[in-house]
């Protein structure tokens, strides 16, 4: 017996069947990534904290974090431009038997308008799209972790 929600082609999970193994995939690379970060702030800082009498959640919130900007604007930008070019898993688990009423990924559709339906124009507009979105929404998560001050 299958479970309900284990069934990977069933629509109504198709986004997260999806999902699951592309993020499966990428969490070794940012948690080796946000590892760097940790390692790289000084352990000074938090004996001076802990000196003062900072709680645990106080030296995440005032030294972590802030120490981590930069870090977490390289994820960020990184899973922008990885979530828009994704492309290789999904079209193995479902291929041209998406469900066409649930969504496309850019990727995905992409290639199917291009080589399944020879519309070669309409998927090389596409694949511009896909460019110009991750420009705008990376640099968009740039204003966004952008400082005022250096650190």
């Amino acid at each position: 017996m299958i479970v309900q929600w284990l069934d990977w082609k069933d629509e109504n999970h198709f986004l997260f069947t999806m999902f699951l193994p592309v993020i499966w995939q990428y969490v070794g690379f940012y948690f080796v990534i946000l590892i760097t970060g940790l390692n790289n702030i000084p352990d000074d800082l938090f004996e001076a904290a802990a000196l003062d009498g900072a709680s645990g959640l106080k030296k995440v919130r005032y030294i972590t974090l802030p120490m981590l900007r930069n870090v977490l604007c390289t994820c960020l930008v990184l899973a922008i431009n990885g979530a828009l070019k994704v492309f290789d898993l999904p079209w193995v688990m479902f291929g041209a038997g998406m469900p066409q009423n649930q969504g496309w990924l850019t990727g995905t559709y992409m290639y199917d308008q291009t080589f399944n339906k020879m519309n070669v124009d309409y998927g090389s507009t596409i694949a511009v799209l896909i460019v110009v979105l991750g420009v705008v929404l990376s640099n968009a998560a740039n204003r966004v972790f952008k400082t005022t001050e250096d650190y």
